[in-house]
């Protein structure tokens, strides 16, 4: 039977190959449609990413064209509002401006204007020294008044030029200019009836003098230097600036405002940048010379809802499709911002490609199933009429064999018979019939036998005398108090010896420098040699058993930020300031404040005192 079966089990698996490879052709071809719709989709994906990306950088870079003027303007023009503008220059922060009226409630400005009030200039003038400006500035204001009284249109306009030559010769403490100057322009305003357009430039433009130097205007005067004030005397200064300029029709709406206004607060921004970059605080900021950097407040939200709008316009986008920043929390370098699209669309795309290929993986599976379904029901059908062949031919061989013994023996009889009977009347040729039809059905038995047989196969001063001994020993108490370091003061030539100045300020000067040989020292007790010499001018020597500064940073000690990290000290906190508050605190005193000497031994600091 098996041989029988041989040929249509080769054909049959002749086409189970075929059928297979078939199959997996059909399965590749149906993965590579998914792939190449995936890829397609992607592509697609990215393309419009990188669109977007671009767009925003245009944005970006016009908002920064568009904010320049007036970057420029508030850089030059305390009027100027500077909320959403940023520049850096030689590495400090310009705007927005960070300064503001100092913490404390000293009040000098309101004391010289009411001092005026009552006394008035001259009687102010008589109790200064007159060789010192500040006596000439109030004999001037004096003269002007004078001038006023008088009505002469012409002494007028002198005494107001000589006012003005003074006040830009000469630099005086913030707060006295200020406040006389307020002061006398109110008694312009109140008795000569001045002129509108002088009063805009006194007041807000500023006066241009004839040598070429120039006298701002008291509303910028007071922003560019508001830090220079106390809060009371600020806004004490404001009011009485801003009823002026009513008074005489000038501007002062935008003085108010910026007058009123927060100070900007400072942007941790390291420097040099090397390309632009989109911040979290919500600025944009590009690159401006080595230590330098501009920027523009951008609403990074609402720049990509714009760029979405125009990309929807132009039918890139569908209404649900959403465009987000891939980082927002930290400072993003334009070269790696990036955008994600969020597209419902595209999400079920994929997921129809998906549905499609498993649906023709699955008719592939059903197919396949079928196929082998119908190959096994046609095997079973051919076995089966191969064993129905083989039942049939054996039914035929046992029936033919049965039938041949008894023809044999029908056979013999018959001859027999015939011989017996051979001859004999009525006999006739019956016997011979009967033989005759014997070997005709023997003949067919045999025939049926042997055909049978082949069938199968991903941050100004009050001056007072100040005593230095007693100032001195508080302050290195108080030092080693606080840094819990043992330190020793030796005095020269301190008993008896005052100082002209502020005793506030100078307490935190020697302070700086007495926590600085604390700071920067390896021996211990921390020795401190103080000698003071009065020869007209006070100088005093103040002496540590420090570390020592380096020749070439002598100067560079008193920038600000400065601070030497030197190889034997831990590293230490601190804001690089010290040394600068010194010097610029005796500088308004009008002293100075140098490195007088510095070996590994210690440093000397050279302290000088105008007289008193």
């Amino acid at each position: 039977m098996w041989r029988r079966l041989l040929p249509m089990l080769v054909v049959i698996g002749l086409g189970l190959a075929v059928l297979a490879a078939g199959l997996g052709t059909l399965h590749g071809i149906f993965v590579r449609e998914r792939e190449e719709g995936r890829r397609a989709l992607e592509e697609r994906r990215r393309a419009l990413e990188l669109y977007a990306r671009q767009a925003l950088m245009d944005s970006l870079r016009q908002a920064m064209e568009e904010a320049e003027p007036r970057l420029q303007q508030a850089a030059v023009d305390p009027l100027v509002p500077d909320s959403d503008v940023l520049l850096f220059r030689a590495g400090r922060q310009l705007l927005p401006r960070t300064s503001a009226p100092r913490g404390d409630d000293a009040t000098p400005a309101r004391t010289l204007h009411e001092a005026l009030e009552s006394q008035g200039p001259g009687a102010l003038a008589a109790k200064e020294d007159p060789e010192e400006p500040w006596a000439e500035r109030l004999v001037l204001m004096d003269h002007f008044l004078t001038a006023l009284r008088s009505s002469e249109r012409s002494a007028v306009e002198r005494t107001l030029r000589d006012w003005l030559a003074h006040r830009a010769r000469f630099v005086l403490p913030i707060a006295k200019d200020a406040a006389a100057t307020v002061w006398l322009l109110e008694r312009f305003q109140s008795t000569g009836q001045p002129d509108s357009t002088l009063m805009r430039s006194l007041l807000r433009e500023g006066v241009q003098g004839a040598s070429g130097s120039r006298v701002e205007g008291l509303q910028r005067v007071l922003l560019e230097r508001r830090d220079a004030f106390g809060r009371a005397d600020f806004t004490f200064l404001r009011e009485r600036i801003a009823h002026l300029s009513e008074l005489t029709h000038v501007d002062y709406v935008d003085f108010n405002q910026r007058a009123t206004a927060e100070p900007g607060a400072h942007l941790p921004l390291t420097l040099p940048l090397t390309e632009p970059q989109l911040r979290p605080e919500g600025w944009y900021v590009e690159p401006a010379g080595r230590d330098g950097a501009r920027g523009v407040r951008v609403g990074a939200t609402a720049l990509i809802e714009s760029v979405r709008g125009e990309m929807r316009h132009r039918g890139l986008l569908d209404e649900e499709d959403r465009l987000v920043l891939s980082r927002t929390d930290t400072p993003a370098p334009l070269s790696t911002l990036a955008i994600a699209l969020e597209s419902p669309r595209m999400v079920a795309a994929v997921s129809e490609l998906q549905s499609g290929y498993r649906l023709k993986a699955l008719l592939l599976g059903f197919s396949g199933a079928l196929a082998l379904a119908i190959i096994g029901l046609a095997v079973l059908a051919h076995e089966r009429k191969v064993r129905f062949l083989a039942l049939r031919s054996e039914f035929v061989s046992t029936v033919s064999h049965e039938l041949r013994t008894p023809l044999s023996a029908i056979r013999v009889m018959a001859e027999t018979l015939e011989r017996r009977v051979g001859g004999m009347p009525g006999a006739g040729n019956y016997p011979s019939r009967i033989i005759a039809e014997a070997d005709a059905l023997g003949r067919l038995v045999e025939n049926i036998l042997t055909y049978n047989r082949l069938e199968k196969g991903r941050w100004e001063s009050r001056r007072e005398p100040v005593p230095l001994e007693p100032l001195l020993q508080r302050v290195v108490e108080d030092a080693a108090a606080q840094t819990a370091t043992q330190v020793e003061l030796k005095s020269e030539g301190l008993t008896g010896v005052s100082v002209p100045g502020d005793p506030e300020l100078l307490r935190m000067l020697f302070s700086n420098l007495v926590h600085n040989a604390c700071s920067y020292t390896t021996r211990s007790p921390v020795e401190l040699r103080v000698e003071a010499l009065q020869n007209g001018a006070t100088v005093v020597r103040f002496s540590d058993n420090g570390i020592g500064i380096p020749r070439e940073s002598w100067e560079a000690v008193f920038e600000e930020f400065r601070r030497l990290r030197r190889e034997g000290l831990p590293a230490r906190g601190g804001s690089g300031l010290g040394l600068a508050i010194c010097r610029r605190i005796l500088s308004l005193h009008g002293g100075t404040l140098r490195v007088a000497a510095s070996s590994p031994e210690g440093t000397t600091f050279e302290l000088t005192f105008p007289p008193a």
